[in-house]
């Protein structure tokens, strides 16, 4: 509370209480008697603002008292010198008062601190901060990783490796497995520099290496080096009999392939790792790897396994097995067969396929100059690893049977309809001519396709039309993939009409302008061995898993083409093909009736623009056995044959080699009946006397 000041008292003069008045800054009381003579009030600050405390003037003709001392933390207010009394008036001292009253109170001076202490204070804070943070990360957020990294140093875990499945054929002859074998490994660092000749000659003999690389593995850095790979038990157990220090042995696997290049287009290979590569390995790898296990135990600081300590044991679980439809036997033959093919003919390659003409699965899917599996190295960089499925061609004449089966399905021909053929025809502004000089002649039919005239096809594709030729390809599955479970298949190639010129149709309904693989050329032919009715083909015909249950491939639905009417009458106008007065007599089989269709197609020239070769040709051959009662279909190529040799001088005989072998394996009998006689063509009397009883 903020004392009022009092002037010095006069002797003898009582001091009166301030009335009300005076203490709420009203005019001061009156007074009774002579004034007295007023006092000049000393000079006072102005009141603190806001404060509600105000005091009473002072009385006229009292003495004032000094003001009182101030608080400690505020400066004293000097002391005023007396002055002589003056007189005013009342409500002007009143005012004067009032103002010192409300003065305005001085603020409290703090001391400042100095730079380096708010900077170290600052420090102080951030270093807190981040030791906080970091307990906060190493105990809430980095817990788990922590307690991992601790728990393992105390254990250690061993990869327990799944062993790969199986493949097999369709008799269960394993085609691929794996076996256990052993590393032959290396510490340099054990063998002394002058023992390692001695080394050599003791190891060399046994591991089949060459003196000087058994040396050089023995002197490389480091303390350990593989010296060997994937030998046997046997040959393994004989390279630890010799006792040499520093010299172990190293468990592993090995993947086995006992028919080598048998089959090892479609088997594939594996990489190093043991993960498929290429083929049935690649395209059913999860199949066949299986799930490795692990094998944990504790482990001291020195890495030493604790005896005491708990094991825990997550065991393999071993991959399944995949079952082929191909024939092992079947399958070495045809590349028997077609090596020898290659050797006779100085061709470039040879391909075949093998359909069961019901179920539409491959029996074989074979080509010349197979790689071994076993060794990677036996594969050629800049060839397909799979031609059968992977590599196209133009079909040739062999592509005919679909412009026939076409005709006739429309009701445009049928085998007897004569067609006047000429040695050449012009369509679309090019010069089709066939393979033979011959002058205009009256042909069946049956004729054209049995001596495969260029001509003759053309004019009946004519009056078919190229929309009701081109639904048909189609349908037969021409420029489309078949399906097949291997990897990188080729879906050749079929020219979309709206792309066509005036020539395309000069060149398609004689197999030129298109292509297609070996596997698209059985399959076509498996469709009209089938009564018209195509089933894509599949290799695969059961998925074992590693709990036993088997899983049998779903067949595809067949796919009508043509009528079986049509069918049947494509297979008879076929069989003329093979027999006398055909371009495919090589490929007949005594006492059987085989029908079946050759080809050359003329490949184009690199050197000559692209333009068709005159030399260079794809040489084919279709057919299906038994004619009348078809069970198996075989469709084979011959690249480009030397001396320009023809499908019926190179490819056939190949179908009568595989085809007869194939009739004696599986137990087929000939049916008994015999082929129809359908005229070739229209004869004279002259053309009577000199052909072959088929052909008029």
């Amino acid at each position: 509370m903020t004392e009022r000041r009092r002037g010095p008292e006069h002797p003898g003069t009582p001091r009166r209480a301030a009335s009300p008045a005076s203490r709420a800054g009203g005019p001061p009381p009156r007074r009774f008697g002579p004034p007295a003579e007023p006092r000049r009030a000393a000079p006072q600050r102005p009141a603190p603002q806001g404060d509600a405390t105000r005091r009473p003037a002072p009385q006229r003709g009292a003495p004032q008292r000094p003001a009182a001392k101030r608080p400690a933390q505020q400066r004293p207010v000097p002391k005023p010198k007396p002055r002589a009394p003056q007189r005013s008036a009342p409500k002007r001292a009143a005012v004067r008062t009032a103002a010192a009253r409300r003065r305005k109170k001085r603020a409290l001076r703090l001391g400042t601190l100095h730079p380096r202490l708010r900077y170290g204070f600052a420090a102080v804070c951030t270093l807190l901060l981040v030791i906080g943070g970091r307990l906060i990360q190493l105990q809430g957020l980095d817990q788990g990783n922590y307690a991992s990294a601790a728990t393992a140093q105390r254990v250690d875990t061993v990869t327990l490796h799944a062993m790969r499945g199986q493949i097999l054929d369709r008799n269960g002859t394993p085609l691929a497995y794996t076996s256990s074998a052993q590393d032959i490994t290396v510490d340099p660092k054990q063998i002394p520099a002058a023992a390692r000749d001695a080394y050599a000659a003791r190891l060399a003999p046994l591991l089949g290496m060459q003196h000087e690389q058994v040396v050089k593995v023995l002197a490389k850095p480091g303390q350990y080096a593989v010296l060997a790979q994937a030998l046997s038990p046997v040959l393994a157990q004989r390279v630890e009999s010799l006792g040499l220090e520093g010299i172990y042995t190293q468990a592993t696997t090995q993947r086995q392939y006992p028919g080598q290049t048998t089959a090892a287009n479609i088997i594939g290979t594996v990489h190093s790792d043991g993960t498929g590569a290429a083929g049935i390995e690649d395209k059913y790898n999860k199949v066949l790897a299986g799930t490795d296990g692990s094998l944990t135990y504790a482990v001291d600081n020195l890495g030493n396994v604790n005896p005491s300590s708990r094991t825990t044991r997550n065991p393999p679980l071993n991959g399944g097995t995949v079952k082929l439809t191909i024939d092992q036997n079947l399958q070495y033959i045809a590349q028997h067969y077609l090596d020898a093919a290659v050797v006779a003919s100085g061709a470039r390659n040879a391909e075949m396929a093998i359909m069961d003409a019901r179920t539409g699965q491959v029996l074989t899917l074979a080509a010349s100059g197979t790689f071994n599996a076993a060794d990677p190295n036996t594969i050629n960089p800049n060839a397909p690893m799979n031609p059968p499925v992977m590599s196209a061609f133009e079909p040739g004449s062999v592509q005919k049977a679909l412009t026939f089966s076409a005709a006739l399905e429309a009701g445009v021909i049928t085998p007897k309809t004569v067609v006047t053929v000429p040695n050449s025809i012009d369509l679309g502004g090019v010069t089709v001519s066939d393979a033979w000089w011959h002058p205009t002649q009256r042909f069946t039919a049956t004729g054209v396709l049995a001596q495969s005239s260029n001509v003759g096809t053309l004019k009946i594709a004519q009056q078919l039309g190229p929309n009701r030729w081109n639904a048909v390809e189609k349908r037969f599955g021409v420029g489309q993939k078949t399906g097949i479970e291997l990897p990188g298949e080729s879906s050749g190639y079929l020219p979309p009409m709206d792309t066509w010129s005036a020539s395309t149709f000069a060149n398609l309904p004689f197999g030129q302008g298109e292509s297609m693989t070996v596997l698209q050329l059985a399959s076509i032919y498996q469709t009209i061995a089938n009564d018209g009715v195509r089933i894509p083909p599949r290799i695969v015909q059961s998925v074992t898993t590693p709990d036993g249950s088997v899983t049998a491939t779903r067949q595809p639905g067949g796919i009508t083409v043509i009528t079986p009417k049509t069918a049947r009458t494509v297979r008879t106008m076929l069989e003329s093909v093979t027999l006398p007065g055909g371009t495919g007599v090589k490929a007949s089989i005594p006492g059987y009736r085989i029908a079946g269709k050759t080809g050359t197609a003329q490949q184009p020239d690199p050197a000559n623009g692209g333009a068709y070769s005159g030399s260079m040709n794809w040489d084919t051959f279709a057919g299906m056995v038994p004619a009348d009662d078809p069970q198996f279909v075989v469709a084979i190529m011959v690249d480009n044959p030397a001396h320009g040799l023809e499908g019926g001088d190179v490819a056939a005989p190949v179908f009568k080699e595989i085809a007869s072998y194939e009739l004696q394996h599986a137990h087929i009998a000939p049916t008994g009946s015999l082929s129809k006689h359908v005229p070739l063509m229209v004869c004279d009397a002259v053309t009577r006397r000199s052909a072959p009883s088929t052909v008029c």
